[in-house]
């Protein structure tokens, strides 16, 4: 620890004091993430007119302005003015769009000083600060927890576990650390600030995004088929000057002809229909609900191999939920859409209700009274059912409403009188009810290591063995799973710590994060396509390979790796895999460009603040949703592409990630036929096929480029239709 936060240590109870704070902050700067700065108006001109066809197209003006033809010159510049007004007009329009969707991660902070709280820009938070956390706020610099209770914390933006982590307090020099950007949940705590600005989490994050971007497959081609036109008609030029001056024609009648030849050789309807076809893609992307940044990025998405994405809130939804119940007379399925009351809980098939299963409704009433979170339902400003505190108890409450328990009901019935909070070291919560009949109810809720054991349960051995069966089956299945019992007792006084002995067990609980609806018809329409969908994610190999199964992109563990692998893994053997778990952002930027050393075109979709990097080194970076932290280095400031941004709240912004590459396959083939003629009277064309079913493959198809075109003049030369 640095010794300025060494020497805050003792005057923990009261802070620093304010002429401290001031000297930190002199020293160590404002708490901010250095922003990129904007694009100037004449520096975005200046993009649009690198473009090499524009270059060639204003060399051809020139020309022909040399020869007189004023009326040619005009037609070109005219051109050139209508390609770069809507290039500039595109980006400019959708860095504001991105701009109104973009949020400060912590505009302000609860801190200690001169031993009262104050409420502080996030911006003047300095080292040694003490913070103040309380359930929703969001953890303003990087911190040492030294005081908490209950403390829960969402790290999926920067970790992508889909589940809540615990923190306790540090007995030691180096107390348990909290990232800046992350969300608490549920509890309280205080924590001694460590890092702040580009130091922290976000900032070191910050420090990996600011790569410039490089050229898009379209930009590549061009500029590649500007240098072959100009060098060719340049050379064709020079040989039709020298025939003419060897024949004896007259220099000026030579030179003249040579200009005339090197405008004729320029496609000025081309640099037009290509930007005409980009822009009219990116209004298809806009219907999809997909801002599209740079105007070039619409033709990417036309040409990606490779579709990599982040799990958490991406492929699914973001959402705990409970999906199985297991008690000693059998298993049970749960049904359900999000946080909102499951709809369906049914057992060999069939649907059951309050009556038809009380040792379901003993498993979630006792999951309801070990319990401290609560359901919002929907309301004016979110039509969705939203958690309050603990996701993964919000889920138990939602599969227990779709048996009629309900928790407002469960708890006057039998209110709380002693608990023994969740403790990341126990593994468990305890809490002691009062029954209407007399006595105490004892629930206990907990991992299964920790409950299924002899000196907790007086459950008999079979029944303890069937239980560790069924979680060790789940576990590997990727559920978080979860253990219920409970005890009735006369005696009052006892603590209830004391009381975790000789209960009864009343079920396991299975809890995951599921894919999103869309996700699977998504990734078979991407493999459909020729291309490859990957999986990368911080989040436990377990929890991603039953996700990888679910929609397809895995199907055995050979597929499968973690970030401990990939630090001695060859560019190679890092595109085996099809999965990537327990990955940092600095890995993700790994694979990335391992993908992009095998020739792939590579999209990278995500929505936290650890999937910026990989968004940015990406050939095209697309962030979903308005879920995240950072605004500047996570997904909230894509490179190219943006989905989820123009329709109100993320959840009603179910686009699958792939929903734009359709019209982006639509742009890739349309400027192939920009100079083909009208063709005459004759029989009628057959229909294009749909753009994503033209070729098996859409690395094979881009080789195609321009031999519609040449095919085209060849059979206007001869008189035959095209």
């Amino acid at each position: 620890m640095p010794a300025e936060q060494q020497r805050a240590a003792p005057g923990l109870l009261c802070g620093l004091s304010a002429h401290e704070a001031a000297r930190r902050l002199a020293v160590h700067g404002p708490n901010v993430i250095a922003a990129l700065p904007s694009t100037p108006w004449w520096r975005r001109v200046g993009q649009q007119i690198r473009d090499p066809l524009i270059v060639v197209l204003l060399a051809a003006a020139v020309l022909t302005l040399a020869t007189g033809d004023l009326a040619d010159a005009a037609v070109i510049l005219l051109v050139v003015t209508v390609n770069t007004t809507a290039g500039y007009l595109q980006e400019v329009k959708a860095e504001h769009a991105v701009a109104a969707l973009s949020t400060m991660s912590a505009p302000a902070a609860r801190v200690l000083r001169g031993g009262a709280d104050h409420y502080v820009p996030a911006s003047e938070v300095v080292p040694g600060d003490l913070v103040l956390l309380a359930e929703g706020d969001i953890v303003p610099a990087d911190a040492g927890v030294v005081e908490a209770v209950r403390l829960l914390v969402d790290e999926s933006s920067l970790t992508g576990e889909s589940a809540p982590v615990a923190k306790s307090a540090g007995n030691g020099s180096q107390p348990p650390p909290l990232a800046a950007g992350t969300v608490v949940v549920r509890g309280r705590g205080r924590a001694v600030v460590t890092a702040t600005g580009a130091a922290s989490t976000l900032g070191r994050i910050a420090t990996m995004v600011t790569r410039a971007p490089g050229p898009t497959p379209l930009q590549r081609r061009l500029a590649a088929f500007g240098r072959l036109l100009a060098a060719v008609t340049v050379a064709l030029c020079a040989v039709v000057l020298a025939l003419g001056l060897v024949r004896g024609q007259p220099v000026e009648l030579m030179v003249v002809a040579a200009i005339s030849l090197a405008v004729a050789a320029v496609p000025e309807s081309l640099p037009a229909a290509v930007t005409l076809a980009l822009a009219l893609g990116a209004r298809r992307m806009a219907e999809r609900h997909a801002i599209v940044r740079r105007l070039p990025a619409v033709e990417t998405l036309g040409s990606i191999t490779v579709f990599a994405s982040d799990k958490t809130g991406t492929l699914t939804e973001g959402r705990m939920r409970a999906e199985r119940l297991w008690t000693p007379v059998g298993q049970a399925a749960v049904t359900g859409n999000g946080y909102a009351p499951a709809d369906r809980v049914q057992r060999a098939g069939r649907g059951l209700s309050s009556g038809d299963a009380p040792d379901l409704v003993a498993l979630l009433e006792a999951a309801t009274l070990c319990n401290d979170a609560a359901l919002q339902p929907p309301d004016g400003a979110d039509p969705a059912w939203r958690a309050l505190g603990d996701p993964t108890e919000a889920a138990l409450l939602a599969a227990a409403a779709g048996l009629g328990v309900d928790k407002s009901e469960t708890d006057h019935r039998m209110p709380r009188v002693q608990e023994v909070p969740f403790d990341p070291q126990r593994k468990r919560m305890t809490t002691v009810h009062r029954r209407p009949e007399g006595g105490l109810r004892v629930v206990c809720k907990g991992a299964p290591e920790v409950l299924l054991r002899p000196e907790v349960l007086s459950t008999e051995a079979a029944v303890r063995a069937r239980a560790v069966a069924v979680a060790e089956q789940w576990s590997a299945e990727g559920y978080r799973v979860l253990a219920l019992a409970t005890a009735d007792v006369t005696t009052q006084g006892t603590p209830p710590e004391r009381r975790e002995a000789d209960l009864s067990l009343v079920g396991l609980v299975g809890i995951l994060d599921p894919p999103r609806e869309a996700s699977r018809a998504t990734l078979a329409t991407c493999r459909e396509a020729g291309i490859t969908p990957l999986l990368i994610t911080g989040d436990h190999p377990l929890t991603a390979v039953a996700i990888a199964r679910r929609l397809g992109i895995a199907a055995d563990a050979d597929q499968v790796t973690t970030g401990e692998r990939l630090r001695s893994e060859s560019s190679r053997e890092l595109t085996g895999a099809r999965v990537y778990a327990r990955t940092s952002p600095e890995q993700k930027l790994d694979i990335i460009r391992a993908w992009h050393r095998a020739g792939h075109v590579v999209a990278m979709t995500g929505d936290g603040v650890n999937d910026g990097p990989a968004l940015r080194q990406a050939d095209i970076g697309v962030a979903m949703g308005r879920r995240g932290t950072g605004s500047g280095p996570g997904g909230r400031q894509p490179r190219h592409c943006r989905l989820g941004g123009g329709g109100g709240p993320p959840h009603l912004c179910q686009c699958p990630p792939f929903s734009p590459v359709r019209p982006g396959r639509w742009v890739r083939g349309n400027p192939r036929h920009a100079d083909r003629p009208l063709p005459g009277p004759g029989p009628a064309a057959a229909p294009r096929p749909d753009p994503v079913d033209q070729s098996a493959h859409p690395r094979t198809a881009g080789r195609g480029a321009g031999r519609g075109t040449r095919r085209a003049r060849r059979h206007a030369a001869s008189g035959a239709p095209p």
